[in-house]
């Protein structure tokens, strides 16, 4: 498999205010909804040059990350597809191993249908391995059993877009002072870099 990361475009985020949105569908060239019109110029930018017309997920988490924490998943792993009609998270969707909404079998999928990935924030906390890997993805994205070794390692410094493949193998990272972190992720089904 595969591991791509492009560093993008600078971006901007709104004052933090403790927001959290998980999933919600919004479309690239739409205005986003009356209560997420905050964070449009942050979408724009990193959507730009992202060609679809389809439905795009947006997860936004702004929240207080104690000094020696991460604020998303630890340990390395790929999000996987996001499905919305999966019905996980309080019945919003599920990240899964196969692209429709059966299965989910991590280890039995070839993560051949494109979907991007996008992250950005505004704390440096996260990291990406760029290059050819091989092994199983375990359940739920798992890649720590994943021999990283020859391959590139990206720091996902803050201000910054980032996309990547659906099998990005990334990990959030322990802040090293106590801070109020945004991360804004954007999954995008049918295109990929």
């Amino acid at each position: 498999m595969q591991s791509i990361v492009q560093e993008r475009a600078p971006v901007t985020f709104p004052t933090f205010t403790g927001e959290r949105v998980y999933m919600r569908e919004i479309r690239k060239g739409s205005p986003l909804p009356f209560d997420l019109a905050r964070w449009q110029p942050t979408v724009d930018a990193m959507l730009d040059s992202v060609d679809t017309d389809g439905p795009i997920y947006m997860m936004i988490d702004q929240s207080l990350v104690q000094l020696g924490n991460t604020q998303r998943r630890p340990g390395l792993h790929i999000d996987g597809y996001w499905v919305a009609a999966k019905g996980r998270h309080g019945g919003g969707g599920g990240h899964t191993g196969a692209w429709d909404s059966g299965g989910g079998q991590w280890k039995n999928c070839n993560f051949s249908a494109p979907e991007a990935l996008i992250l950005a924030s505004d704390i440096t906390a996260s990291r990406a391995v760029v290059g050819e890997f091989n092994g199983v993805v375990g359940d739920g994205g798992d890649c720590s059993n994943i021999d990283t070794s020859g391959l590139s390692e990206i720091i996902l410094d803050a201000h910054r877009v980032y996309v990547g493949n659906v099998t990005m193998l990334h990990e959030s990272l322990p802040v090293s002072q106590s801070c109020n972190r945004t991360l804004v992720r954007l999954s995008v089904p049918g295109w990929t870099v």
